[in-house]
């Protein structure tokens, strides 16, 4: 029993240190976690839409979390690691969930913010998507509506390869609503699914040419040229490098929700931004 023991005391430790990060990195866009033990310690892996957000001005957010897991859940030396999700966010469920969530809490209505979010994943490549937002949406009584698209999965083994889930709440002055995310993923191979291979012919084998690899070159525009824009104060751009952003390009990538998340940057201003962010840069180039 001592074994069994230990294996459920891992993993209550594992779910109770993720409900903490949760909480502690909100607004950073948690997309997921993996604990690995090294002879060095406990490596702590995130990964989070907006690394900056975690790991705070000189460390200082990250020292704190380090330490907190440490206290709290008596964790061996714990390294934590930021990861970024990049152009993969859109695919990953919990980070979608928390999407959802912070648009609703900003007054979208569900059916715009329901619909908004499974056409972003879809894009994204996804096979298919369900989103499922329960609560009082209307009225006094509490109803669920679900918006799918595409291939879901609903039950058997599949769905433990080829579904991944996402939750989190959005808290209004009605109550409290339930945002449920579940993404089919684009390489997700059905049972069902049937692939003939074409007989391969045998060829003679082609001497490779060498190949002169082409540094790429990566253009930054600093930030500080967002106050240009008509609107737009030094204020504005000082809360943009809180949360890690330092050029216009990293803005360019990113949508008019991306930029409202940001926290102090209202709707209408992340618009006007995007409306002008590309001929401002035309300008710069």
């Amino acid at each position: 029993m001592a074994s069994e023991r230990k294996f459920i005391r891992e993993n209550t430790n594992r779910i109770l240190i993720k409900e903490f990060l949760i909480k502690k990195i909100e607004g950073a866009g948690f997309g997921g976690m993996n604990i690995q033990r090294t002879p060095m310690g406990t490596r702590i892996n995130i990964l989070v839409e907006r690394p900056g957000m975690v790991i705070g001005k000189s460390g200082s957010k990250i020292k704190e979390l380090t330490s907190d897991i440490k206290e709290k859940f008596n964790v061996d030396n714990p390294q934590i690691e930021i990861q970024e999700a990049g152009s993969k966010a859109p695919l990953n469920a919990q980070i979608m969930a928390e999407k959802l969530a912070e648009a609703l809490q900003r007054g979208w209505h569900f059916r715009r913010a329901g619909h908004s979010t499974v056409r972003r994943i879809m894009d994204a490549g996804a096979k298919g998507c369900q989103i499922t937002i329960a609560g009082k949406l209307t009225g006094a009584r509490h109803r669920t509506e679900k918006f799918t698209r595409g291939h879901v999965k609903y039950c058997g083994e599949i769905v433990k390869e080829v579904m991944n889930n996402g939750f989190a709440v959005a808290k209004l002055k009605a109550g409290v609503l339930g945002v449920k995310v579940r993404i089919m993923k684009p390489n997700a191979r059905l049972p069902d699914e049937i692939r003939l291979k074409k007989e391969q012919k045998e060829e003679k084998p082609e001497v490779e040419k060498p190949t002169v690899k082409k540094e790429e070159i990566k253009k930054t525009t600093d930030i500080k040229k967002l106050t240009e824009i008509k609107g737009v104060g030094p204020s504005i751009v000082k809360k943009f490098e809180k949360a890690g952003i330092k050029s216009l390009e990293e803005l360019f990538k990113m949508d008019v929700d991306d930029l409202a998340s940001v926290n102090g940057v209202a709707g209408k201003t992340a618009e006007n931004i995007m409306k002008n962010l590309k001929k401002l840069l035309e300008e710069v180039a």
